[in-house]
């Protein structure tokens, strides 16, 4: 776990800090989803639905970012390095 998290630090230290926030929320909402079902294909799936939820809200209030959904959905990666 330790490497995993190392290296997403410094793939992650390039991006915008919006991105590096989805990514976190991502694989945050997969680790509960994981931890409540067993299933890591619902925690990817959860994480998935997090993000394009949240693109759906900021796109009333303002322009949505598709980039976004990908950090948050690719936050369930966590789930599946372990």
């Amino acid at each position: 776990m330790k490497y995993v998290l190392i290296l997403s630090a410094v793939l992650l230290s390039g991006c915008a800090t919006d991105k590096v926030l989805h990514f976190g929320a991502g694989a945050a909402t997969a680790l509960y989803v994981e931890h409540v079902t067993g299933s890591k294909l619902k925690a990817c799936a959860a994480s998935l639905a997090v993000g394009v939820a949240k693109e759906v809200i900021d796109d009333r209030t303002h322009e949505a970012d598709e980039k976004d959904v990908y950090a948050t959905a690719i936050g369930c990666s966590v789930t599946y390095a372990f």
